[in-house]
């Protein structure tokens, strides 16, 4: 998969663009809420160049974000540099996530999870919420089929139609959190395991 990423990584200004608003407008709404989160560390998982972390690094104290793909995180530091931003990015595999239990505050994955098959999303969903003190949100593509993510996901190999069919609910009180909410916002879908 990090092979892929480093050979699309030149491209994925276009692809920033389109989600910059909606990205922007989940954070406003999911994000800057958060009570004391200026105080608070974010790891983000499958981060590519950067666009959820440099809108995390606005609210929270610290923010790390990982990716498998080098191309990607050379564009993301890149860029921290030219803005000035503090982020921590490092080489890191969402299907191999060796943070101690509770390590960060929150943790945050973005248009990644449906590139896996159902009982490896849970897996990484359970381990995202161990390293996790008090939760983790999950942005990815809505629940209402889409023509342009469906031809997305499938150059990438993904399993885009059975993860909109998934209920996360149930695996939500599995992982024991207090509240659990999906909703759709600015045409994605944010789902919030609080705990």
């Amino acid at each position: 998969m990090g092979r892929l990423y480093n050979r699309i990584c030149r491209f994925y200004g276009s692809i920033e663009k389109s989600l910059d608003p909606k990205i922007e407008a989940i954070v406003a709404r999911k994000i800057a809420t958060i009570p004391d989160v200026s105080s608070q560390c974010a790891l983000e998982y499958a981060c590519g160049t950067g666009l959820l972390s440099f809108k995390l690094s606005r609210h929270f104290g610290s923010v790390t974000a990982r990716d498998g793909s080098l191309g990607m995180l050379s564009r993301a530091r890149a860029r921290a540099a030219r803005e000035g931003a503090h982020i921590d990015f490092q080489e890191g595999n969402i299907l191999d996530i060796t943070d101690h239990a509770g390590s960060f505050d929150w943790t945050f994955v973005e248009f990644a999870l449906h590139l896996f098959p159902p009982d490896v999303e849970m897996k990484i969903l359970r381990r995202l919420a161990d390293v996790a003190r008090q939760g983790v949100v999950v942005i990815d593509h809505r629940r209402r089929w889409s023509l342009p993510a469906a031809i997305v996901e499938w150059l990438e190999g993904g399993y885009y139609d059975k993860f909109i069919r998934l209920d996360f609910a149930p695996v939500a009180r599995d992982m024991g959190c207090r509240t659990f909410t999906e909703e759709e916002i600015e045409e994605c879908m944010v789902l919030s395991f609080i705990k």
